[in-house]
């Protein structure tokens, strides 16, 4: 266990270890030592300890949290020893001759550039030049360039414009080193900032005007500066509005997530939990399950999205590797669980049976049968609005009594019957994991059917018994219907009627509390004065070669009909059938 101690270094808090601090500490005492009398000594002290503190920060990265006595060796080799630079004593030449071999082996490899404006040798932004040090060419060539472009649709003015807001500007010495692709040590800082100085002494000596040009201190220069200062910080402030905007949606989504869980454990609240959510549709195991996945695949993002959002607008610069690897292994886990789930529960749904049966009913004396809903009682339900029963699309909805759910995915179709007789034929449909399971499903459907007199009543529901899962139960009624006899829809059947064929091709919602008569074309309304539909065209089929084709025959000029690599056109007219068929061209 070593002693550690804080310090500021380039204007960045390390700790460090004592013994690592006090190398350090001789140092950087060598370093102001040897610089007392050099022109620039206090920056080119600032630059030396910001390049050191960058130099750390690389180092430690987010794996630790002290600097070490490597880390300051590493640093010191990589800067350079001071007296390499302000000329060595006698005393310092040995120990200065072991260093400067790793020193300059060092030094020689940190080469990379990059990309920055250059301040110094600018004509407006320092666009051109900055360019020109990456990619190692001539600034002319680059400005040349620019110029060109300026006179097509003036693209390289905006085109410069958008690389001023974009590449940052070259401010530092470390900054300017990186940009020509220097190595970043004492020797070049030095020289760098005696350069800087000695021009300062040209222009103040009356050699101003070659430097006003190639530096281009005009107030062109100053103008764009200005400007792209205005268009960046308007940018960056926009960018907070709009993060802090985001910060504040995702923590109500987080807030809402929350809260919807403690709902569906029951920890808060009577609130109406959807059907796929209940024991009606999951088994407990299933449920559980279903809101642990939900959380971890939903929470898990909205809390890393509020976390980078506030790193990104307090500038956090501390990121917890261990917290992050923990929470993708989290997400992961969830998203497992998720699909896992998923096909578990589709294989509830693997197979579907289904079971037909022919119900008698009495004949009514005046040919005429009245369908009617069964009233049904008022009870406790699970629901979204205060209603009787919970919604799903308007398709069925599930009814929780003490031992029973109510289903209500009933439908009734009406067709023309062979014989003289009414007939009713019940159709019941259920999934389930195998053919025992779906059989066991169909078979412990309850349906209720009630005559009385010419009076037949449907049951608006079905039962299934509790303990048992909707299996996408059905319940499908056709009723069929003789030639020359009639039924009249109660108004409350058009909540089981489902897309009743009828001569005048009349909507399910308008046959309500009107009586329909069999016809050899389909059901008809005798005396309702409904207009014939002309919506459904009428089709002719003619068999050419062995096929049929289905064609329009109110249309006396046939489409062209795409059959076997043919154009075939057809006719009907009071000549009879007509056929053409070409090679397609």
């Amino acid at each position: 266990m070593n002693k550690t101690v804080t310090v500021n270094i380039g204007g960045m808090v390390f700790h460090i270890e004592e013994q690592a601090y006090d190398k350090l500490k001789k140092y950087l005492e060598a370093i102001r030592g040897y610089f007392t009398t050099s022109d620039g000594r206090d920056e080119i002290i600032q630059d030396i300890e910001s390049r050191i503190a960058e130099m750390f920060s690389e180092r430690i990265g987010n794996n630790r949290q002290v600097v070490i006595e490597a880390d300051v060796e590493f640093v010191i080799d990589t800067m350079g020893r001071p007296e390499q630079v302000a000329g060595e004593s006698d005393d310092d030449k040995s120990y200065a001759s072991t260093n400067s071999n790793q020193s300059h082996q060092n030094n020689s490899t940190n080469t990379h550039r990059r990309l920055y404006r250059d301040p110094d040798e600018k004509v407006v932004g320092g666009v051109c030049s900055g360019i020109s040090y990456y990619i190692g060419i001539d600034p002319i060539w680059m400005r040349l360039a620019f110029a060109i472009a300026f006179f097509v649709y003036g693209s390289g003015f905006l085109l410069y414009i958008l690389l001023m807001l974009i590449i940052p500007k070259a401010k530092t010495t470390s900054e300017k080193l990186e940009m020509k692709g220097q190595a970043v040590n004492i020797d070049n800082i030095k020289k760098t900032i005696q350069e800087e100085f000695d021009d300062i002494k040209n222009r103040l000596q009356g050699n101003s005007g070659k430097l006003n040009f190639s530096r281009g201190t005009g107030k062109i220069s100053n103008f764009f500066e200005a400007l792209g200062e205005i268009l960046i910080g308007g940018i960056k402030l926009f960018v907070k509005v709009i993060g802090g905007f985001l910060m504040v949606l995702f923590t109500v989504l987080l807030i809402a997530l929350f809260v919807s869980v403690l709902a569906l454990t029951g920890a808060i609240g009577n609130t109406h939990i959807p059907v796929f959510m209940t024991e009606s549709f999951l088994s407990n195991w299933q449920l559980t399950l279903g809101i642990i996945a939900m959380i971890l695949v939903l929470g898990i993002p909205i809390i890393a999205l509020i976390y980078s959002l506030a790193r990104s607008l307090f500038k956090l610069k501390t990121e917890h590797k261990v917290l992050n690897y923990s929470a993708k292994i989290l997400w992961t886990v969830g998203v497992i669980i998720a699909v896992w789930l998923a096909i578990s529960i589709s294989n509830n749904f693997r197979r579907r049976e289904q079971q037909r049966v022919d119900i008698p009913i009495a004949q009514p004396a005046n040919n005429t049968l009245y369908l009617d809903l069964i009233k049904e009682e008022s009870t406790n339900n699970y629901n979204f609005d205060n209603k009787n029963d919970i919604n799903i699309n308007d398709i069925f909805s599930i009814i929780n009594h003490d031992d029973t759910f109510k289903i209500s995915n009933v439908t009734l179709d009406v067709m023309r019957a062979e014989g003289d007789k009414f007939e009713l034929v019940k159709i019941i449909t259920a999934n389930g994991a195998d053919h025992k399971e779906a059989t066991y499903n169909l078979r412990n459907i309850d349906y209720d059917l009630l005559q009385e007199d010419s009076v037949l009543k449907f049951g608006k529901v079905f039962n299934i018994f509790k303990g048992m899962q909707f299996r996408n139960q059905k319940v499908k009624l056709i009723l069929k219907v003789p030639v020359g006899k009639s039924v009249h829809f109660n108004h409350e059947m058009d909540q089981i009627i489902y897309d009743i064929k009828n001569v005048t091709n009349t909507y399910d919602g308008d046959m309500i509390d009107k009586t329909w008569t069999m016809t050899e074309n389909g059901l008809k309304c005798i005396g309702c004065n409904l207009a014939e539909s002309t919506n459904e065209k009428k089709h002719t089929r003619v068999r050419v070669n062995g096929r049929d084709i289905d064609i329009d025959s109110e249309d006396e000029n046939k489409d062209t009909i795409d059959w076997e690599n043919k154009d075939v056109k057809i006719r009907i007219n009071g000549q009879g059938v007509l056929i053409d068929a070409k090679d397609k061209k």
